[in-house]
């Protein structure tokens, strides 16, 4: 049976085992319930978790196992400071809740291109770990990145990671964005070919331009401006009837007593974020009520969240 504790702010010391928590203390720490999930195996799933992450976590300094591991040179490895993930939890936890301490994060000596600022990477066992240029040692921002954002962001991704949804995945991370832009246009690119679909036409247009101004060829460039646009106007397309059920989801949690509706959602799958735009008051408290008894994950949802069931 699930047993409510008082909701606080406050996590565990970071080196308590997961046995040892109670299923918000869990929560909180930033390991949800996966769908259809039990108690056992919610436990049994964190607690190796845990134990993966510190191994990794481990790694000799040198960096020679960390690159066998990751599939690619990262020289030597520095673990990111505490206070750089103190400050990724003053994105994460009044967003969504949880404050994440037990992913591996690390300054790497190579492996990050010119532009990059960070990166995550999943090992054959399921582990992600985060890299972040080493300029951010001593520095809060570098370039357009934020140091806070970058780790807020993939610690978003590593969290709910469990859940194996996609439509929100981006929406959620770019959240903890400083920048209107980015949590606007964030979740446009879900897959990596979103990207290249994206800035291929782009380059190709310019290719054109400079063909017709030198000289090398004529012909007309207005297909090649059509194609340019074709993508962009297709992921707002799919943006933003997203962005608008989100938000009427958002709003009916609110109206039933879910006094952090953002951390609610950031637990749930597209399918029940769509339900819930869909519902009025009356058969969303139901359903809300019946998933709670069938299912660990919603018990953790409603415990933490809902403040008011009247």
């Amino acid at each position: 049976m699930f047993v409510s504790c008082e909701q606080t702010n406050t996590l565990p010391a970071h080196d308590i085992a997961p046995g040892n928590m109670t299923l918000e203390e869990l929560d909180a720490a930033g390991f949800i319930a996966a769908p259809g999930e039990n108690e056992a195996s919610f436990r049994a799933r964190a607690g190796q978790m845990r134990r993966k992450c510190a191994e990794l976590a481990g790694k000799p300094e040198d960096g020679i196992e960390m690159s066998r591991i990751v599939e690619f040179n990262v020289g030597e490895i520095e673990p990111i400071n505490r206070s750089a993930l103190d400050d990724a939890a003053g994105l994460t936890e009044p967003l969504f809740g949880f404050r994440a301490d037990w992913v591996p994060a690390f300054f790497p000596r190579k492996g990050l291109g010119l532009l990059w600022g960070g990166c995550t990477v999943e090992t054959e066992d399921g582990v992600p770990v985060f890299f972040l240029r080493r300029s951010f040692r001593n520095r809060r921002k570098w370039f357009i990145y934020g140091r806070a954002e970058l780790l807020a962001h993939e610690l978003c991704h590593a969290v709910r990671g469990c859940l194996k949804d996609e439509p929100y995945e981006e929406h959620f991370a770019y959240m903890t964005s400083s920048s209107a832009f980015r949590r606007w246009t964030g979740n446009c690119f879900r897959h990596d070919w979103d990207a290249i679909a994206f800035t291929v036409p782009v380059f190709l247009l310019l290719i054109m331009q400079l063909i017709v101004f030198t000289g090398v060829a004529q012909f007309p460039l207005w297909p090649f401006w059509i194609l340019a646009f074709v993508f962009p106007a297709f992921l707002l397309g799919r943006n933003i009837p997203e962005r608008r059920t989100y938000f009427r989801a958002r709003h009916k949690l609110s109206g039933i007593g879910f006094e952090k509706a953002e951390a609610a959602l950031f637990r749930m799958t597209s399918p029940e974020i769509r339900k819930i735009a869909s519902m009025d008051e009356a058969d969303l408290k139901k359903w809300v009520a019946g998933n709670a008894e069938k299912e660990l994950r919603w018990r953790m949802i409603t415990a933490r969240f809902q403040t008011s069931k009247e």
